[in-house]
């Protein structure tokens, strides 16, 4: 299932987090220790980490990835985080494509059902919400640049066939 179940108890600081990275030197691992040098201390804080690795920015060893440098460019980084978020709840994008917009509500519905109700509201409450604070941080405007070379590629051999029709 594509549905991550990290999740955050809190989003208060999201943005802020998130921002901090831009403006941090990547480490060569992602720890509590480079949580904590970045003013994030909380234990509650901790969970960043388990949710930078459901978005594939870091892997399972904390190690950052090709994504957590492509975000570094402050020019691109929303738009990276809007391809992460779509690739990591590809589920819940297959129930409704635009799931970037819903509200938390419908989110923690659609949730609801994508993981058979083996989750408790609590659990689904900060499931829906660091998804919807995620998106609010994202920009889904851009397509991902895969998306765009198929679409020209396509323009590109487009051809108009003229059709002529004699009936007789």
């Amino acid at each position: 299932m594509a549905l991550p179940e990290q999740y955050l108890v809190t989003t208060k600081n999201l943005d802020s987090f998130l921002n901090s990275l831009l403006n941090a030197k990547a480490p060569t691992k992602f720890t509590n220790k480079f949580l904590e040098q970045l003013e994030f201390k909380s234990t509650n804080d901790r969970l960043l980490i388990g949710l930078l690795k459901s978005l594939g920015f870091i892997d399972s060893n904390g190690i950052p990835q090709d994504r957590y440098f492509k975000f570094l460019d402050q020019s691109q980084s929303k738009h990276v985080i809007g391809e992460a978020i779509k690739e990591a709840y590809t589920d819940l994008f297959s129930v409704n494509v635009k799931a970037n917009k819903m509200s938390t509500a419908d989110v923690k519905n659609k949730m609801k059902t994508l993981t058979q109700g083996s989750k408790s509201d609590a659990v689904l409450n900060w499931m829906s919400n660091t998804f919807t604070a995620l998106c609010k941080y994202a920009d889904f405007s851009n397509q991902s640049s895969k998306e765009a070379v198929a679409v020209k590629h396509q323009e590109h051999f487009t051809e108009e066939i003229p059709l002529r029709m004699n009936i007789k």
